[in-house]
């Protein structure tokens, strides 16, 4: 029986006053709910950290509620049905769902996503088919609405939704322009992932590198990072140049501005190129590319997109994986395996 079961999951514990730690996560065993009618009860296979989840520690206003203390951690993961109430879905099929960093999870069968071993490996419901992948998609082509021959700059590039705006990017016939951390990463970001040029924002040259990898300067600039990267990418925007921003993390772990006339400078790029930015969350864009899943697996299939997966290996990774991540150390999309499918 179901309720015989035990699941164990991540909660929320302290807010952080700077950097995340460990310590502010707890571990909880509670009791396995019966699905009810219209549910289905899910044991996790693989789950997904991701750097939204920083934003929601914050006790602050932001696209999505704070986390409040002692709530389950939230995520997406590729889980296995174990039993349904729901004729759409079976004992043993594989399934998207936002399961949370827990062994298992009960959740709506209307909120299911049925992986589709045809179109590619399960890991990919978490990476270039999932979340990850359609933001990179629909951030670029529905606000970054790049052309061919224009250049492409991404900050972040490394990452799991950066690394596929480059190579999508690139389909559309750009030429297109990483920035990372450290010469490593650079150096795999354009052997991997096709990127003409990768520039190390860690480099005490970064603004000038940056502009010799964009002679003709910048079309689309995509915004994964903020701060002192936004701030070498602004000058070289083109007239009427597009940013989406998809992201800021070099805000998200506690660091803090220092240029208090930063904003003054931005707004003036902004006025004097005619920019168009527009922040965007994943959902905004879901009507706009039905499109997508066919299209992306195609590219897996034939080649032309390649994902880059950082797995760590057990529950008890889930939270070194996230603080990892959070540091810059991951390459790829960053995913933890806690149980096998059967």
């Amino acid at each position: 029986m179901t309720n015989a079961l035990k699941n164990r999951q991540y909660v929320f514990a302290a807010r952080p006053e700077d950097q995340a730690t460990a310590a502010r996560f707890g571990l909880v065993e509670t009791d396995l709910p019966e699905p009810e009618t219209g549910q289905i009860l899910c044991r996790n296979l693989w789950l997904s950290v991701d750097p939204y989840l920083r934003l929601k520690m914050h006790d602050r206003e932001s696209y999505t509620p704070p986390l409040q203390i002692g709530e389950a951690i939230p995520g997406t993961s590729v889980a296995q049905v174990v039993t349904s109430t729901d004729p759409a879905f079976q004992a043993g099929d594989l399934v998207a769902i936002a399961g949370g960093w827990q062994e298992y999870a009960v959740v709506k069968a209307s909120g299911a996503q049925r992986v589709d071993p045809a179109l590619s490996r399960p890991e990919s419901w978490l990476g270039a088919l999932g979340m990850t992948g359609f933001t990179a998609y629909g951030g670029l082509i529905s606000i970054g609405q790049p052309k061919a021959g224009e250049t492409v700059v991404v900050s972040a590039a490394g990452g799991a939704v950066g690394s596929l705006v480059g190579q999508i990017a690139r389909q559309m016939g750009c030429r297109v322009v990483g920035i990372a951390g450290g010469p490593e990463k650079c150096r795999r970001t354009v052997e991997r992932f096709g990127f003409d040029a990768c520039v190390d924002y860690r480099a005490t040259n970064f603004p000038e590198a940056l502009a010799d990898a964009c002679p003709n300067g910048i079309d689309v600039y995509f915004e994964n990072v903020g701060g002192r990267v936004s701030a070498a990418a602004m000058p070289l925007l083109n007239m009427f140049a597009r940013v989406p921003v998809c992201g800021l993390i070099s805000q998200y772990d506690g660091q803090s501005g220092t240029d208090p006339n930063a904003l003054e400078e931005f707004m003036r790029w902004v006025l004097v190129r005619r920019l168009t930015l527009r922040g965007f969350i994943v959902y905004d864009l879901y009507k706009n590319h039905p499109e997508f899943t066919q299209t992306m697996a195609g590219w897996l299939r034939d080649g032309k997109i390649r994902e880059e997966f950082n797995l760590h290996q057990g529950f008890d990774q889930v939270v070194p994986a996230f603080l990892s991540m959070l540091k810059g150390k991951s390459f790829g999309k960053t995913l933890v395996q806690i149980a096998e499918p059967v």
